[in-house]
């Protein structure tokens, strides 16, 4: 505590009004607790009289139930050549919508390589289909691009309102 002058509040809430810091030391000590600076700002600083060990415990509690309680936000891939079969794409289609569904967020990619790099459009063109057939149920968070040998692009599910 770097304060002078404190206002102590018991550990029940109530007021028991300005002291200086070793006398609040002091009070807590008698109660046979410890005291927690809770204001920095303003003088007479905020002090209250409370059982630390229990304080960590409690806020150790609301940490973990707060991040047990966090949505943890799932990212597939699907990864593609350029020389595809349109049967092929179908069922990785499927698997798209079906992850989409699961409310995970889906990275389409197209890898090339050797002479496909050649003619790299067909990659962006695939992703484009893509993307109109899934529109309905799905937005791009991510734009087409291409990256080091591969077309890519980020799928998300539409929020329902």
């Amino acid at each position: 505590m770097k304060a002078e002058k404190l206002t102590v509040i018991s550990e029940t809430g109530e007021k028991l009004g300005n002291y200086s810091k070793s006398e609040a030391v002091d009070l807590a000590k008698e109660r046979g607790l410890d005291i927690l600076q809770i204001t920095f700002d303003k003088e007479p600083c905020v002090a209250k009289i409370i059982d630390y060990g229990k304080y960590k415990f409690d806020q150790k509690k609301k940490q973990s139930l707060a991040k047990k309680n966090q949505k943890r936000l799932e990212q597939k891939e699907i990864k593609m050549r350029p020389n595809i079969d349109r049967g092929d794409i179908n069922v990785k289609l499927k698997k798209i919508v079906a992850f989409i569904e699961r409310k995970a967020n889906v990275k389409i990619s197209v890898t090339f390589r050797g002479r496909e790099l050649g003619n790299t459009s067909f990659g962006k063109t695939l992703l484009d289909s893509i993307i109109k057939e899934t529109e309905d149920i799905a937005s791009v968070l991510v734009e087409p691009k291409f990256e080091n040998r591969t077309y890519s692009a980020l799928l998300a599910p539409k929020k329902i309102k």
